[in-house]
């Protein structure tokens, strides 16, 4: 492949030329570099994999950087899109021959590869296992699947293993054999038929007020933090009802499952985990977002525009990424919550007379981001990033996509280790950058050109993770609001953007974690309040589509107590 020799050169006249336009919002700028990416996986310190060649005298090979010079690596020649493991290496391989290349080092190995920690990791679990009565002494089938694939996580594994009565068990363990039983506790709840209110049933198999629960099928791992593991699974369901209108049986269920990795209690010599949370994923439970939240996890296991949909998991929240459109990327938000209101219903379309709730364990949306994406990579801390158009975007939580880099056009391919350490490439191209090397390569593109220094404009993100904001003319907004793209935000008297709560003459507002003005109901800490379409909080008595509230002088919704003679429920809304 012909290399283009004058790409430096033509940039460096293409920069004289488009040197007055002032960028929407301050961005570093990482110069291009010559070089043949295949694929890349970027490290922490700026070091970096790659499969390629820097010029024509190079061989197309797998080479480590250290971020100073190329090392090649000459006993493998290619690696996959989930070549990362454990938390700094990569697999790589020669044919069918398999290596393992140390991240921090540039080391290469075929000992401890992926092939041979799972075979190590099996071994260790059966021997475990064969230990317990609740596997008769004898497993058998003993089968390993890595969670995670393709991500910088804890070596876990899921299994199965088949007892010597021929029952098959799921569970999780880690490389050591340290496992975790998942076939035994449920502490799902359910609407029971017969007695018209929730019931929990503890185990899988177990009856309760007339709730049977089958044991579990169709494990469907999501992912894991640093204490849980999450999944999805398929349940058969006696004597229940659902919670929405159509006060139908409930039959099939699928059970989000929050796993704790710590081993627990023993069911027959077998550890199960310290604690087992479920939530039902359906579109029967009352509640819009539920619906919703069901729709998104449909979604997980399944390819979007070629590529694989994505699931992380961030402060106990679930994030499920996937390629929405050609050139698009989105993110959608779940959360898992314990005692969620909805109605109650005591027949088809006829609810309670006392407009009592029911308090249902659920999986709900809680929102979702997209931005034009040619392709995106997310981060070791759960962040989104999106590469298009010679713009580097990062979104945190869902948050506003901002412009953290920006880049030469043509780059279309992206690897993302963090903020400070990314790979961008053009596909079928010759040119990539990486952050050190990109702001290097940009001083010295600077330094050939009479550049006159450019207001700072928009978002600007400090060392310390906090924003500030400047207008048209580089002047930073302080003590004010402002509004961005129709999002309302406020800059304080230090230019810092102000989240949390806000209290501005008087009045109060709420800005969430991104910086943006929330209305509407909220709960923070587990205390609802009320923010008008202005922002600003609600006090006394509020009118909600009909329903009447209390909303205390703090803005704290009153519940289970009487305001002026006036009765109001556990959910707050006045019955009498």
């Amino acid at each position: 492949m012909l290399k283009k020799s004058n790409k430096i050169t033509a940039l460096l006249v293409m920069a004289a030329s488009i040197i007055s336009i002032v960028p929407a919002m301050a961005a570093d700028r990482l110069g291009t570099k010559n070089g043949t990416i295949e694929n890349a996986i970027a490290f922490k310190d700026g070091k970096y994999l790659y499969e390629g060649y820097r010029t024509d005298d190079d061989d197309m090979a797998i080479y480590y950087n250290a971020g100073d010079k190329d090392k090649k690596l000459d006993d493998a020649t290619t690696f996959s899109t989930n070549a990362k493991f454990d938390n700094k290496y990569a697999m790589v391989e020669d044919g069918s021959d398999q290596y393992v290349v140390d991240l921090s080092s540039g080391k290469i190995t075929d000992e401890d590869t992926a092939t041979d920690l799972l075979d190590t990791a099996k071994t260790k679990l059966t021997t475990k296992l064969n230990k317990t009565s609740r596997y008769n002494k004898a497993a058998q089938a003993v089968s390993l699947n890595k969670i995670d694939a393709g991500k910088f996580a804890d070596v876990w594994y899921e299994y199965t293993a088949t007892t010597g009565s021929a029952v098959t068990y799921t569970g999780y363990t880690n490389a050591s054999g340290t496992y975790i039983d998942c076939s035994y506790n449920a502490n799902a709840y359910f609407y029971s038929a017969s007695t018209q209110r929730m019931v929990k049933v503890e185990n899988f198999g177990d009856t309760n007020d007339g709730v049977t629960l089958s044991y579990p099928t169709n494990v469907r791992t999501l992912g894991q933090d640093d204490k849980y593991i999450y999944r999805l699974v398929d349940v058969n369901v006696t004597g229940a009802l659902s919670t929405d209108k159509n006060y139908a049986p409930l039959t099939n269920v699928t059970l989000l499952q929050k796993l704790a990795k710590t081993q627990g209690d023993k069911k027959d010599d077998a550890y199960l985990p310290k604690s087992t949370d479920s939530f039902i994923v359906s579109s029967t439970t009352g509640n819009s977002d539920a619906t919703d939240a069901a729709t998104v996890l449909a979604k997980v296991g399944t390819i979007f525009n070629g590529k694989d949909v994505k699931v992380t998991i961030v402060d106990g929240a679930i994030y499920v990424t996937y390629q929405s459109d050609t050139h698009k990327v989105k993110t959608e938000k779940l959360l898992l919550r314990t005692s969620e209101k909805v109605d109650k219903y005591t027949a088809i379309n006829t609810k309670d007379t006392s407009k009592s709730k029911l308090d249902v364990h659920l999986a709900k949306k809680d929102g979702d981001k997209d931005t034009d994406a040619d392709d995106w990579s997310i981060d070791v801390n759960g962040n989104v990033w999106a590469i298009y158009e010679g713009k580097i975007k990062e979104s945190t939580k869902i948050g506003d996509f901002k412009t953290i880099y920006t880049c030469d056009r043509s780059f279309d391919k992206l690897d993302v280790y963090d903020e400070n350490d990314l790979i961008a490439w053009e596909n079928d191209g010759d040119a990539y950058t990486t952050v050190q090397e990109g702001k290097k390569q940009s001083q010295d593109d600077a330094g050939a050109i009479v550049k006159p220094t450019l207001p700072k404009m928009g978002w600007d993100k400090l060392p310390d993770g906090t924003w500030n904001f400047y207008d048209a003319t580089g002047t930073k907004i302080v003590n004010k609001w402002i509004n961005d793209g129709g999002t309302w935000y406020f800059l304080k008297s230090d230019g810092v953007m102000a989240t949390g709560w806000l209290n501005q003459n008087g009045t109060w507002y709420y800005l969430a974690s991104s910086g943006a003005m929330k209305t509407g109901w909220i709960n923070d800490n587990g205390t609802w309040y009320y923010l008008a379409s202005s922002g600003a909080m609600k006090t006394g008595w509020l009118n909600d589509n009909g329903t009447w509230y209390y909303l205390a002088s703090s803005g704290a919704m009153l519940a289970n107590t009487t305001v002026d003679g006036y009765i109001l429920s556990a959910s707050g809304a006045w019955i009498g």
